[in-house]
């Protein structure tokens, strides 16, 4: 009585194998079947969508975009700029020049003279100083005065270093004492020059040591 028992177990057993197999085959046909759906239906709403773009693109172009005028090239407008540019540096350049002879005219100026002067030390001894002296000459522009000016350069400049020599440290200090020296000098330059064509005297610096 057991032997038959056992052999519908094993026709039990190995009937449902090949269900289990149809199913597994089943699922996945299930799945790639879904996969190409979900990738036709993207696909499918990327081009809708790219169609509804397009046709709102052109629905709200703006009108003036038919009538305007084509781009230039980058290479004709780079040489214009440069052309203007070329012509305004060339303009630059003579109103510098311009602006250094206008500079120039009216106004001399001296090498940085260089002289010992008379001092004093803390208990009242002579000592020997030496002073730096940087000048313009100021003269009025007149016909003729250029030239007469760099005629008595050097009479103006060994007047100004006699007066310099005779100078102690006290005369050069303070406002008073620079202002002194510029009148003093100031003299000088019209002595030299024989009128009043020198008008003033612009000093830069004045060093003692």
């Amino acid at each position: 009585m057991a032997k038959p028992v056992r052999k519908k177990e094993k026709e039990s057993e190995s009937g449902s194998e090949p269900d289990i197999a149809n199913q597994s085959r089943s699922a996945r046909k299930l799945l790639i079947a879904a996969l190409l759906l979900s990738a036709a239906s993207l696909g499918g709403g990327f081009f809708l969508a790219r169609m509804a773009y397009q046709q709102d693109a052109v629905a709200y172009e703006p009108d003036y975009v038919e009538g305007e005028a084509p781009a230039k090239d980058p290479s004709e407008e780079a040489g214009a700029e440069g052309g203007t540019g070329a012509e305004a540096s060339a303009e630059g350049e003579k109103q510098a020049e311009g602006g250094e002879d206008a500079g120039i005219e009216g106004m001399l100026a001296f090498d940085d003279i260089l002289t010992n002067i008379n001092g004093f030390d803390v208990q009242g001894k002579p000592t020997r100083a030496f002073v730096k002296l940087s000048l313009v000459l100021v003269y009025s522009p007149e016909p003729g005065a250029k030239e007469l000016i760099e005629e008595r350069r050097l009479f103006m400049r060994d007047l100004f270093n006699g007066y310099l020599r005779g100078l102690t440290e006290a005369d050069t200090r303070g406002t008073v004492g620079l202002l002194n020296v510029k009148s003093e000098l100031l003299k000088r330059a019209r002595a030299a020059v024989g009128n009043d064509l020198p008008q003033e005297i612009l000093i830069s610096d004045l060093i003692v040591q």
